[in-house]
């Protein structure tokens, strides 16, 4: 797996705001996506990238968490019920691309703290899985999922 520290510019985004569980997580993500998406094809608005869950504020058990779900946009829209602007991350994280079904993102997850350890950075609590391809139509072998630590 390869792995790189980058320096990031943020973006906007629009974004579905959620409290949810490991075992909700995948319906309210999907949900969320929808909603976005459906929202910002109404307003006739091209996302610049792909749709991604940033997770903040997780237990320390993983268990449970506040996440936003999105995609980034070239410029603010209009907020309407349940969605809201926001950004993504600015400044330096870790990189590293994932290949398989997002059961087994721990793995990836693991390697990429190993290497934030190896390298003495520090984890600010807030990370990123931006959905390279769809679920819905991708054999679960060949789904990309870029997963970003920002340190």
């Amino acid at each position: 797996m390869n792995m790189e520290i980058v320096e990031l510019q943020a973006e906007p985004a629009l974004v579905y705001k959620a409290h949810t569980t490991n075992a909700k997580s995948d319906k309210v993500i999907a949900a969320g996506i929808g909603m976005v998406s459906d929202y910002l094809t109404q307003l006739g608005v091209q996302p610049t990238g792909a749709p991604y869950v940033a997770y903040l504020n997780c237990a320390k058990d993983w268990s449970k968490f506040d996440i936003e779900v999105g995609f980034p946009i070239a410029e603010p829209v209009a907020e309407t019920d349940g969605l809201f602007m926001s950004k993504t991350h600015a400044g330096k994280a870790v990189v590293a691309m994932h290949t398989g079904s997002h059961r087994s993102l721990n793995t990836t997850y693991g390697k990429m703290f190993a290497f934030m350890e190896e390298h003495s950075l520090a984890f600010t609590g807030t990370f990123y899985d931006c959905y390279l391809t769809d679920p819905a139509i991708t054999p679960t072998k060949q789904m990309q999922t870029k997963v970003i630590i920002p340190v």
